[in-house]
């Protein structure tokens, strides 16, 4: 019944090609998948980032790597000082993404380019834009509609009745911006926004049905660090999404504690809301978060346990997220007295 209930959603959102665009909980760990204005806003010289994000995994018994719903992506970016002096900069990079969902894994792999300016506004304030340009394929890896089940079995000698191309790719663009300052010696402050699909590109797997808009997305991220004595960190954090219908909120409080300069713990809680701005709206997961910072290194893990109805459809249906991030740090490097970055 489970296998059946996923192929059911999966064929859904396919028909109506305005499926939600994938995201991740940990946003604050994976910046260039959440604003290209965050591309090279990085307190070292480079820095290399991979996150995985799987749902599922334990809910329709295929084992931890064969779930429905997994997403991995790699990321690299990096600052480029403008001029001698060092004060503006530009942000380079890319990343990676691969996207499985459904029982009847409706996959989509993206190849994105993403630059930045930042333009130093004063010692304690800086603003970024940033543009993406990226590539996207997208198709059904063995295809299972909902009329090809005979109870809670599939039977693929049963036509579909729906007649599918291989995979559809087109090009796409998103545009960000983001202002990060220190309000005061104690308080720092980032927000930011971001319109992804902006070139607005039109496809459809189905051969017998006209070709789809994928809707504009937009979201409006931020974040406040508050810093208690010496060693403390109060970090609230949101992002707020909106895609044709569907909007989303994201929201918690992270606790940060630095064991040295370039050490730290940081323990949050946050929860994620559906449709927050109409009459339907819902909480879908509470979600834990832990992280552990050293010399560069930064390994991040967090839990999303389902607490709507999708709960129902048996244990393992919240969603697990780790990710790993590397920051250069060579003794040459010169920026990092002028390009500061928020914490996360």
């Amino acid at each position: 019944m489970k296998k059946l209930y996923l192929a059911t959603i999966t064929v859904l959102a396919f028909l109506t090609a305005g499926a939600q665009d994938m995201h991740y909980t940990q946003f604050y760990n994976t910046p260039l998948t959440t604003n290209p204005a965050l591309t090279g806003v990085v307190p070292g010289s480079y820095r290399v980032g991979a996150i995985y994000r799987n749902q599922w995994f334990s809910g329709v018994n295929n084992g931890f790597f064969n779930s429905p719903y997994q997403t991995p992506s790699i990321s690299f970016d990096m600052p480029i000082a403008l001029g001698t002096g060092g004060k503006d900069v530009v942000g380079v990079g890319a990343y990676v993404l691969y996207d499985a969902a459904g029982a009847s894994s409706f996959q989509t792999f993206s190849l994105v380019a993403s630059g930045s300016y930042i333009r130093h506004l004063s010692p304690n304030h800086q603003l970024s834009i940033g543009l993406q340009l990226g590539y996207t394929q997208t198709g059904y890896k063995n295809p299972q509609f909902a009329s090809q089940y005979q109870g809670n079995e599939f039977n693929q000698n049963i036509a579909s009745g729906i007649n599918l191309q291989p995979n559809v790719k087109y090009a796409n663009l998103n545009v960000g911006l983001l202002y990060y300052g220190k309000l005061t010696s104690k308080i720092a402050l980032y927000l930011g926004g971001t319109i992804f699909n902006t070139a607005v590109p039109k496809y459809n797997l189905a051969t017998t049905t006209e070709k789809k808009t994928l809707y504009l997305r937009g979201n409006i991220s931020g974040g406040l660090d508050f810093t208690l004595g010496r060693r403390f960190h109060l970090l609230p954090s949101v992002l707020w999404m909106k895609q044709s219908v569907a909007n989303q909120l994201n929201a918690g409080l992270g606790f940060g504690y630095d064991i040295n300069m370039r050490t730290n713990i940081t323990l949050g809680v946050y929860s994620r809301s559906n449709d927050i701005i109409t009459k339907d709206h819902q909480a879908e997961s509470a979600i834990a978060y832990a992280a552990f910072q050293i010399k560069g290194f930064k390994l991040g893990a967090s839990y999303d346990f389902t607490v709507n109805k999708f709960k129902e459809a048996g244990p393992g249906t919240g969603a697990f997220e780790i990710s790993l991030m590397y920051i250069g740090f060579p003794k040459t490097y010169s920026l990092k007295e002028t390009l500061f970055c928020p914490r996360f």
